[in-house]
């Protein structure tokens, strides 16, 4: 056993959920250059930078959601605590946002499924997801060529399967290991998951919006190549083959023949029996493009169905369909009566994973990894900006308390000090300092010659030191009334 390379193609919109859905406070969506897009936020940390954290509170202590979602979307900046972009690729999607977002009705809220990620930011396709798909091939293949007859026998189904594939300790496919898939980040899209009936006029059943990877048929088609590594074989023998207790063994090329026989068989029989109907003219030129590729599959290329929406009948073996209740006549209703498609055009999970060299894989991945680190970088970035414009903007808030503090208490200790002084000498200290109006130095003037002479002497000079200030002591400066009142002073000074 010797890890191996691939490189995989996503064709098809794939939807692989976490099983949770979207809080209505995780997310905002808002019209960026050209299209929507879906923002997964991150509110805890910019609640922490928020500047007022009082508003905040004031705002998010009642029960209306609504118009909190608002108050987030008018002030988060999402390139900024956004974990990851999302592209909206229908125009209706966002409209529908923008109604419900103002919906008062705290339930009609838009339910969006997210897709398997790394920490929240770069999607993931697992590998236990890929190799779930082959393994339904080959138990497939088991229950038809060697009649293990799952359905017959459903008490059994678990004895005939460790029987055919081994104990769950010592199990064949653990020959084959197949690692997570890692994307690219910002590059999903929200598509709608739309439930189309064969029966037109039939009710189909609401489902989530949902969060798929980019493909070909719809998304961003530089970011669906990506790539991963297996391993196959029992490396104790050398052995690069998946060998079954009864000595049944493929490699990896008979692997992707045997799994594309599996789905051909399927995609002809949907194909037929949903197709070729009116209600899904939009999609059938996208299946049929889908079909002739897995017809005409180069050696060693191997076409999977994985994720949600795969339908019914890829995801399970020929003869173990599944039992649906009794009807009205007392026999079981059909089953897969249904196709749920991205946006009403597009079927999910179509991939193909094709070997490759270690080189071109290393190349791929760090494109990948290099495009996902300069995301992350840049928010990072932004993030720390933010904290260093925060930390100015406390800073100066602290400076301007500190200086209205030293003001509060100089002051207070200047109206200490005028407390302690005389009546006329806080007068005088108010005139020398700027303090008295023209009308109150008057009144001082006018009260003189109630003063006792110290007071009299003290205050007149006082008043002269302003009178030269501003102009208003030599003749030729003042009017006839105010030199009257500057040769009284004169007298009081003992200068006539």
């Amino acid at each position: 056993m010797q890890t191996e390379f691939f490189r995989l193609d996503i064709l098809s919109p794939v939807h692989i959920g976490t099983g949770d859905e979207l809080d209505p406070m995780s997310y905002l969506m808002q019209d960026g250059a050209g299209s929507p897009f879906c923002h997964i936020i991150d509110t805890h940390a910019w609640a922490a930078e928020y500047p007022d954290p009082d508003e905040l509170c004031t705002r998010f202590s009642g029960s209306n959601v609504p118009q909190m979602r608002k108050f987030l979307a008018d002030n988060l900046d999402p390139e900024i605590y956004g974990t990851r972009r999302i592209t909206i690729t229908d125009e209706s999607i966002f409209k529908e946002y923008l109604k419900k977002r103002d919906d008062q009705r705290t339930s009609n809220q838009l339910r969006l499924s997210p897709q398997m990620s790394s920490n929240g930011r770069a999607p993931i396709l697992p590998g236990s997801s890929l190799k779930g798909a082959l393994r339904t091939a080959i138990i497939d293949w088991l229950d038809r060529e060697q009649q293990l007859g799952l359905k017959k026998n459903p008490a059994e189904y678990n004895r005939k399967l460790e029987q055919a594939l081994g104990k769950i300790t010592d199990n064949a496919f653990k020959q084959l290991k197949i690692g997570d898939v890692e994307g690219w980040s910002d590059s999903t899209v929200l598509v709608e998951a739309l439930e189309i009936r064969r029966k037109e006029g039939q009710t189909a059943t609401p489902k989530s919006k949902c969060e798929a990877l980019p493909s070909r048929m719809l998304g961003l088609a530089e970011c669906t190549a990506l790539y991963g590594k297996f391993l196959l074989g029992d490396w104790l023998n050398n052995n690069q083959k998946l060998t079954l207790p009864g000595g049944k063994s493929w490699s990896w090329q008979e692997l992707c023949a045997l799994t594309n026989a599996y789905l051909l068989v399927r995609l002809d029989s949907e194909i037929s029996k949903f197709y070729q109907q009116p209600q899904f003219a939009k999609a059938r030129p996208l299946v049929e493009t889908l079909r002739h590729e897995l017809a005409t599959a180069s050696p060693g290329t191997m076409y999977l169905r994985v994720g949600h929406y795969s339908q019914v009948e890829f995801v399970t073996v020929s003869d173990n369909q599944p039992l649906t209740r009794k009807g009205k006549q007392g026999s079981p209703l059909p089953h897969g009566t249904t196709r749920t498609l991205a946006n009403g055009h597009f079927p999910f999970g179509w991939v193909r994973l094709t070997p490759c060299g270690e080189e071109e894989y290393r190349q791929g991945t760090f494109l990948r990894e290099t495009a996902n680190h300069y995301v992350a970088e840049t928010r990072f970035e932004r993030r720390k900006e933010i904290g260093r414009e925060k930390a100015a903007r406390i800073a100066e808030q602290q400076e301007k308390v500190r200086q209205a503090q030293q003001a509060a208490e100089a002051e207070a200790l200047r109206q200490a000090e005028l407390e302690a002084m005389s009546p006329v000498d806080r007068q005088l200290h108010q005139l020398q300092q700027g303090d008295l109006l023209e009308h109150q130095v008057i009144e001082l003037y006018n009260g003189l010659d109630a003063m006792d002479e110290s007071d009299r002497l003290k205050t007149a000079r006082a008043i002269q030191g302003l009178w030269e200030k501003i102009g208003k002591w030599n003749k030729k400066e003042c009017s006839k009334k105010q030199w009257e009142k500057v040769v009284k002073l004169k007298g009081y000074l003992g200068e006539t």
